[in-house]
């Protein structure tokens, strides 16, 4: 058995399962997923609880690097985060030219933000973007949910209110309601997925098949070819990643 923590985003894209069962298939190895947002697995790969993980926050990432809790950072695929929010767009974000214009005009006009407020790959990205303004909504105008993405975003289509959502989490939400695209920039608002390697793990055979296979094998062909509506969730990460 290997335990894997896992970021939520793969499992509400529907990623998960296949992997999980594709692997066991091929190398009658157990795959014990550990589901959470990144900021929850970098706490379970600190205490020991894990072998290797997968999570979408770089700076976190980086971080458990410089302390030693893992020996290697490995991005391995990518998307993108976007903004969503009601199709009336009454903050006007569709016209906007970076993030930090979208926050500035959904703070003037005081629209509702939902937020994971998790810790999570999301909410983190979603935090480094209200630090650079040095603003923040008033506390009525910014829900925080603790929840994972899919949760959170019934409750924005509920509240018409503004997110931040990873891509191939909305791809496959099907509560959209009134909700629409309404800003997205790949190159302002990337969303890259790592794997953590540990120096040494209790299964250090299997990590490493699992390793392997994930970002070089048929672990990354499954991902690459995986496709919600015709539409490709995930692509390789690149190298500046």
């Amino acid at each position: 058995v290997i335990i894997i923590g896992v970021t939520t985003t793969l499992e509400d894209a529907g990623l998960l399962s296949e992997l999980v069962n594709a692997f066991q298939r091929e190398y009658k190895i157990t795959v014990k997923a550990i589901v959470a947002g990144s900021g929850q697995i970098h706490q379970l790969l600190e205490r020991g609880d894990l072998d290797l993980a997968i999570t979408h926050d770089p700076i976190g990432e980086k971080a458990l690097v410089i302390k030693g809790i893992i020996k290697q950072r490995l991005p391995f695929m990518q998307n993108d985060f976007i903004f969503v929010g009601p199709a009336s767009d009454p903050a006007s974000i569709s016209l906007s030219p970076t993030p930090l214009e979208v926050l500035q005009e959904i703070i003037k006009v005081n629209a509702l933000f939902v937020s994971r407020g998790d810790n999570s790959g999301t909410h983190q990205m979603e935090q480094y973007w209200w630090k650079k303004i040095n603003r923040h909504p008033a506390d009525q105008y910014y829900l925080k949910t603790g929840t994972g993405m899919g949760a959170t975003l019934n409750i924005v289509a509920e509240r018409n209110a503004y997110s931040l959502v990873d891509r191939a989490t909305w791809t496959k939400f099907t509560n959209k309601q009134k909700l629409v695209v309404l800003f997205e920039n790949p190159e302002l608002l990337p969303n890259i997925y790592s794997l953590l390697i540990k120096d040494k793990a209790p299964q250090q055979e299997e990590v490493i098949l699992w390793q392997e296979w994930i970002s070089e094998g048929q672990g990354l062909q499954i991902i690459l070819d995986y496709r919600v509506n015709g539409q490709p969730l995930f692509f390789k990460a690149s190298k500046k990643s």
